[in-house]
Formats: structure tokens, sequence, C-alpha cells
């Protein structure tokens, strides 16, 4: 199958047409809760007869499509843990279709993806609930260099979930309201809100297409499988959370760490030949004649250590040695 090539972070930004689900207007506590809803459409459509079959060769199966949102959910919890131990953490790339090849989604057996898919559900929603007002704004780093927020993650995630229930729902011929009873999220609003899925003025009033309870990882259409993680195309990456400039150094942190540690490696060069030498003898002239140049060489280090997303404890190891040489250096220098 071939795969979806679209980027769908813009998703944060505007309504999906598809599914209807404004995901940017979901808040870090409706999340459990809406991951939550998402899981008992999947128990009931896998007990569809015809839950291998494909519509057409371009567009995967109910059980396919289950098997993927059973994975979603492991690969996002790997994501969160990764930004709530971590700073700035590179996500793993996922290919989807690649996973779906090696999985043999299309022969696994029905009832054990659903039984997975509610336990790895049921864990990840509990993953949310634990996470705090100030984790939200932690970010990471998905391969194609999109930032992502918690926040913005978790909403990308419930777009992913509604939008694949409608590919299995209203998104196939034959399943329009389909053989899965009408879920709160489709008929009362204040439920749709209070589960953290937000449908649109014209999802209840004039046809307009319906929130459903599941969706899609790097979102989906009715012609395609998912996208492959690392989408070529970042204009829509979602990172309206961060300031300009933390997000230019999100983006680009490997040119920008380097260029910093090689200003920084000139700067002490710089210092190492046109500091005098001092007139004070022992440890304090040594300390006033090289301590400047020992800074800037430790800067460097932060900025290439950064760079490099070397441990962090590597990075504030090296930035508190910078700390302490120039306290010694204003402490003798002073003296």
């Amino acid at each position: 199958m071939a795969g979806d090539d679209k980027d769908w972070t813009w998703v944060l930004d505007r309504r999906c047409p598809d599914c209807g689900l404004d995901a940017g207007a979901i808040t870090l506590a409706d999340v459990p809760g809406a991951i939550r809803a998402q899981i008992p459409l999947w128990p009931e459509v896998l007990h569809r007869p015809d839950v291998r079959e494909r519509p057409d060769p371009g567009t995967w199966s109910t059980l396919e499509y289950a098997a993927h949102v059973r994975d979603v959910f492991e690969v996002f919890a790997g994501r969160l843990n990764l930004m709530l131990t971590e700073d700035d953490p590179l996500f793993p790339n996922w290919d989807q279709d690649a996973a779906a090849v090696a999985g043999r989604y299309g022969e696994l057996e029905p009832h054990d993806v659903s039984l997975e898919l509610q336990r790895r559900g049921a864990s990840l929603a509990s993953d949310f609930d634990a996470v705090t007002g100030e984790q939200a704004t932690r970010s990471g780093l998905r391969s194609n260099g999109s930032v992502f927020t918690v926040l913005t993650l978790a909403q990308y995630l419930i777009h992913d979930l509604v939008h694949h229930a409608w590919d299995v729902t209203q998104g196939r011929a034959g399943h329009e309201g389909g053989d899965v009873a009408a879920s709160p999220a489709r008929t009362d609003p204040g439920a749709a809100s209070a589960a953290g899925v937000v449908p649109s003025a014209n999802d209840l009033a004039d046809g307009g297409p319906s929130v459903v309870e599941d969706g899609s990882v790097d979102g989906t259409t009715a012609e395609a499988g998912p996208a492959v993680d690392g989408e070529p195309s970042a204009e829509a990456a979602p990172q309206k959370d961060l300031p300009p400039i933390q997000r230019f150094a999100h983006e680009h942190r490997l040119a920008v760490g380097l260029t910093l540690g090689v200003l920084a490696l000139a700067l002490a060069v710089l210092f190492a030949v046109a500091t005098p030498d001092s007139d004070a003898g022992g440890f304090s002239g040594f300390v006033t004649r090289w301590a400047s140049s020992l800074c800037w060489l430790l800067v460097s280090g932060v900025a290439v250590s950064w760079a490099l997303r070397a441990k962090r404890t590597t990075t504030n190891g090296l930035a508190w040695l910078g700390i302490a040489c120039y306290a010694c250096y204003l402490f003798f220098r002073a003296g």
C-alpha cells in the first residue's frame, strides 16, 4: 500500500474537514478522558464479518486500522515518557506502513488486537492523568524537525484516534453510521467536550462530519494508510506554543549548537592569546591569566553537547564548571 505523504500537523491549527475534530481546542485536562472515549469503538467494529477486507487495494481493512491504533498507543506512550524524562528528546522514527507490513496486521486475530488495544489505551490514559500543568510545555522533536510540546503531542494523538474512527465508520462506503451505536461525542456536544472531543458547530446542525470515537496517528484519509512518521513538510509544525527564538533553536539544533560552539572556541583562543600575564604570582596569577579562556572553552563544550544531544548531566556539568571557573576568576581578579 502506498503511504500517505501528507503532513497532518496542520490539524493543530484548524478543524479537520473529514472527522470534524478541532484538535487545537483540546486541553491537557481533556486528554485522559478523550483517550478513554476512543477505546470502546474498536471491540465493536472488530466483530464485523468483513473485518479483514479492504474496501479497495489502497485502503486498510478495519483490522489493519485497529492494529495500527494499538501500536499508536504504544508509540505515543514512549514519546510522552521521553518528553517527561529528557530535555528536548528526538523521537525515534516510526514508519507506520513498514510497521504494518512487518507486523502482518491483516493476519492478526481480531480478538487479540482488541484486548491489547484496550490495555495500551487505558495505560496511556493513565500516563496522561499523571501529567501536570507545568509539564505541558516540555518539548520533543520528531524526525523531520517538527517540534511538539506535551500538549500538542496529546492534541495530535486525539485527532489521530478520532480520524481513524472516522476511517472505519463514516469514511468508507457501507459503514455510514455503520454497525456501531452513536456515541455521546456524536450526539451530545457537552459530552464530547467533557471527553476532550470538540465537534464543530456544523457537525450536528447541518449534516457535516460527525465526531467519532477514534482516529489516526499521523493522519490518514480514506484513500490511503497512515503517513510515515517523518513527513517531508514541516510547514505546519505544531510549534505555536514556543517563542520564535526557541522554536528556531529546536528546528536547527545541530547548526545552532555547533555555530555557538565554534564562536565560543574562537573566543577561548582569543582570550588565551590576548590576555596579558598577571602581576600576581602563584595560583592567583594562573587563574587570572587563564580562567577567561577556560570559561569560553567550557561554554563551547556546553553548546556542542547540547547540539549533539549529549546526556543532560554532561551538559549541566559543563555549565556548572563554567560558572565555577568564572566565579574563581572574579574572586582572584578582585583580590
